[in-house]
Formats: structure tokens, sequence, C-alpha cells
């Protein structure tokens, strides 16, 4: 009776020994587009627009507004005394590498703009102005600055 260590050193000798066979065309044409079509769905990361950009800047400046105007008990002159945040971008800037124009009215509303890829006021498509208004005083003219978070509108402008 022969020991499993010798059977296997037999199929291991046949191995090494055996002619090595080509593949057949078509067997290289199916590995070769499993091989792409794997590495398309694995490799396929998700694509965030300058428009998505622009809105995550809009909700993080708006934030640091209202951190401002908790601990100051007054809106900010300009966008550049907002405090920063750890761990942050603190980007005043949108999607398009422009800085959000930033206004505030005697009523106490406030409102963040992108003028779009072209940077100008109307436009469409890449270009649409992209505006989010916020109320920062209540009707006494008294700086809201709670733990609530205000909104008066967000909006696409699009020029008709």
């Amino acid at each position: 009776m022969r020991s499993v260590n010798q059977f296997s050193l037999k199929w291991v000798r046949r191995l090494h020994t055996a002619e090595p066979q080509a593949f057949h065309p078509t067997q290289l044409m199916i590995r070769f587009a499993s091989f792409i079509l794997l590495a398309l769905t694995a490799c396929h990361p998700r694509i965030i627009t300058p428009s998505e950009m622009t809105h995550s800047a809009i909700g993080e400046t708006f934030y640091r507004i209202h951190l401002y105007a908790k601990a100051n008990g007054t809106l900010p002159a300009s966008l550049t005394i907002l405090p920063t945040r750890e761990n942050y971008s603190n980007s005043v800037i949108d999607g398009w590498g422009k800085p959000l124009l930033y206004a505030t009215t005697a009523y106490g509303a406030l409102s963040l703009t992108s003028w779009g890829s072209d940077g100008l006021p109307g436009g469409v498509g890449d270009a649409v102005d992209i505006t989010v208004s916020y109320r920062g005083k209540d009707e006494n003219g008294r700086i809201i600055a709670g733990d609530e978070l205000w909104i008066v509108k967000g909006k696409v402008e699009n020029e008709p």
C-alpha cells in the first residue's frame, strides 16, 4: 500500500511535467471581458457635482453664521470672520471655485448665493443661480440664535 505522500508526489510530478495548454480565443475573450466588467464596476466612484458642492458649502456656511450669531448676539458683517469648525471644510467657496455671496437686510433676513458656473446673475443649467435665505432676527429685531436652526426659503432661480 502506498502512502499518501507518495501518491501526492506522483500527481505533483504529472502536473509539473504536463504540457501547458493554450486558451481557446473564445475563452480569452470571455476572461478579458469579465476582467474589464469587474474593473469598471469596482472602480466607478460617485462623482459629486459642483451644484451639490455648492449646496453643501451653503449649508456649512449657514451653520457657521448661526454659531457666530449665537456667540456674539449679532450677524457677522462678512463671511471672513466666521468661526472655523474642526474636521469641516469651512469653505465659503461654491462648487465652481467662486466665493459665496452674503447679504443681510434691515429686517434680519440673510441670504447666501452662488451665481453658478458663469459667476453672473441669471442663467440656465450649470449657470443657474442658487440662493438660500434665512431669518436671522425675530419680529422684534432680536437675533434668533437659540438651539433651532432657521430657514426661510431655499431655491434655485432659473432665468426665463
